[in-house]
């Protein structure tokens, strides 16, 4: 795949990087035909159905699956959703999904969550180590085990692709970039440099992103400058080299398309890990072709769980990607994590030090900073993948397992060399906190003792959480399901599950026998709509929470409680006014 059959060809991004217009955004449409080479056909079916000037691009390996997109951004929403429902039914198309940026909800789900944070913030223990998050995951030990050579630095030979804002000089991090690589998705250029704001001089959601976290991945030990918290950083793995990939202006309002099309330039352009700090609010299929593209050329794709959102966001979801949650200095649960089944591990993600960078009167200002969000979590774990890689030999694990393998080879020794901590729950947090130095001391499948994973189910079956049924909402609210869970009870889950499918046939005017036809019909868009409307979220969250609000303790479900009624009617009434398909319509009329 070439560098310009790669790129998005979107012509207006900046309405993606518009920080105060944070509404779903258009970007196309992902086709699956039933047959591969069937891109006349495809052509031909766009051009009834949505008309000229649509461009037609084949995506993944299989060439059954294709990205259809438009220079102008056309369609509204309802348009979108219509049109995709016309494309399913055309012959010889297996799949249509409409492609959306779909923001993540700050923490303002609800005021009563601002509150409780704010009151948290303060009992936080903030530790003052700038290499706390290393002792917890026992980076140290690692080195000193497994990295004994001063002149083999822990992480050497790996390169780390982030998928980002892109990167400022930071001294911290310049050293260890691999610029040649490097490539700007927003404006289609050879320099990812994050200029802190948008071309058209706008502020936004969160600056200097890519540099904060590409810091702590691969920053030298000690300070590289005299910086005004004469604090520094340290980075996991600061043998291995980073390409920074430009994907978005924020963090707030992704492109998926950016972000699909960056994952598969890594692929082809030398990176061996991914580490994505960034997530949609809902499912994608063109993200996941992508996925599952990077990870056949055996690309391990580590992705933060969420900050301060009731569900793990998507690429994190997915089986293939390692998902992480946050731990606090405490080895406790960060309360501001996203937390649920789909997280694989737990790692360091508050009062994390990193490097920042601030921009006043044009002039960029460097510093170390301390702050908090799985936006840290994620990287952390990112080096130790490259910790592991360096120390057995990216090539020689492809020479034994093949490339394809190394990923789920890679997540399963995690998964297993995880600590359980004390406030660990099954089905919340994953395995526990990561322990590097169990990692790369933990045997490499033999067949014998342990046998290698084979990575076909994975590559292969659509991720159930991905199709609009029961799954699919259950991931959505799992935490409002799991409020009266105690440890995974399997009959209260039973129970929790029936509460959902009841709350869904309501919604839908339906029977719960004839409930998963009607998902079948038209949950994605539901789920859709509720991933982009925190209020129909809360009050459809509101009507499966079993408990009260507590004033006393910290709850994840305090992240989606609503004052509002719990009134079904109420939410049907809510989407019939804001303009859902006809199709979804008539299912609510």
């Amino acid at each position: 795949m070439s560098d310009k059959q790669s790129l998005h060809p979107l012509a207006d991004r900046e309405q993606l990087s518009n920080s105060n217009n944070l509404g779903a955004k258009f970007e196309g449409f992902f086709l699956q035909m039933v047959l591969p080479g069937l891109e006349d056909r495809v052509r031909e079916i766009v051009t009834k159905t949505l008309g000229s000037n649509w461009k037609v691009k084949s995506i993944g390996d299989n060439r059954t699956e294709f990205e259809v997109s438009k220079k102008a951004n056309t369609l509204s929403v309802k348009e979108a959703w219509e049109k995709t429902y016309h494309l399913r039914s055309q012959p010889g198309v297996v799949d249509a999904q409409p492609l959306f940026a779909v923001p993540l909800p700050s923490s303002d789900w609800n005021q009563q969550s601002k509150q409780t944070v704010a009151a948290f913030q303060t009992a936080v223990d903030e530790s003052s180590d700038v290499e706390w998050s290393l002792k917890q995951l026992r980076v140290l030990e690692t080195w000193s085990r497994f990295f004994p050579d001063p002149n083999l630095p822990p992480g050497h030979g790996v390169v780390i692709g982030l998928p980002d804002t892109g990167y400022t000089k930071h001294p911290e991090i310049v050293a260890n970039l691999l610029l040649k690589e490097s490539y700007d998705f927003l404006k289609n250029d050879k320099d990812p440099t994050d200029e802190l704001e948008t071309h058209l001089g706008e502020i936004i959601n969160n600056p200097g992103h890519g540099t904060s976290t590409t810091s702590v991945m691969i920053s030298q030990r000690g300070a590289q400058s005299n910086y005004p918290t004469g604090k520094s950083v340290t980075g996991v793995a600061p043998g291995a080299k980073v390409v920074p990939l430009r994907v978005s202006y924020s963090v707030v309002l992704l492109s998926v398309t950016n972000l699909a099309d960056a994952i598969e330039y890594a692929a082809t352009h030398g990176v061996h890990v991914l580490s994505i700090s960034l997530g949609t609010g809902l499912f994608n299929q063109r993200l996941r072709t992508a996925i599952t593209y990077a990870q056949k050329r055996g690309v391990i794709i580590v992705a933060a769980a969420g900050t301060m959102i009731p569900y793990v966001v998507w690429p994190a979801a997915y089986d293939e990607v390692i998902a992480v949650a946050g731990s606090n200095p405490k080895r406790e649960i960060w309360w501001g994590s996203s937390r649920g089944s789909q997280v694989d591990v737990t790692a360091p993600g508050d009062s994390i030090w990193y490097a920042k960078t601030d921009k006043e009167n044009g002039e960029f200002k460097y510093n170390v900073l301390q702050g908090s969000g799985t936006s840290f979590s994620a990287p952390l774990v990112a080096g130790v993948a490259a910790l592991w890689l360096s120390y057995h030999g990216r090539d020689q694990l492809i020479q034994r397992y093949g490339a394809e393998k190394i990923p789920f080879i890679f997540n399963q020794i995690l998964r297993d060399s995880c600590e359980k901590f004390p406030t660990w729950k099954p089905n919340l947090f994953g395995e526990g906190i990561v322990n590097a130095e169990k990692v790369l001391a933990a045997p490499l499948p033999d067949n014998v003792t342990n046998s290698v994973i084979a990575p076909a189910f994975a590559l292969t079956a659509h991720p159930s959480i991905d199709n609009g049924r029961l799954d699919t909402f259950v991931h959505l609210f799992g935490q409002q399901l799991s409020d009266s869970q105690v440890d995974g009870n399997f009959a209260e889950i039973s129970r929790d599950n029936a509460k959902l499918r009841s709350s869904l046939a309501k919604l839908l005017q339906t029977t719960e026998t004839e409930l998963p036809k009607r998902l079948k019909e038209v949950g994605q868009e539901l789920a859709f709509y509720f991933a982009v409307n925190p209020e129909l979220y809360k009050q459809f969250a509101a009507a499966l929470s079993s408990k009260q609000p507590s004033g006393t303790q910290l709850e994840p479900k305090t992240l989606t409680e609503s004052p509002k009624p719990r009134n079904l009617d109420q939410i049907r009434e809510k989407l019939l006014s804001q303009g859902v398909s006809k199709v979804l319509q008539t299912k609510l009329s």
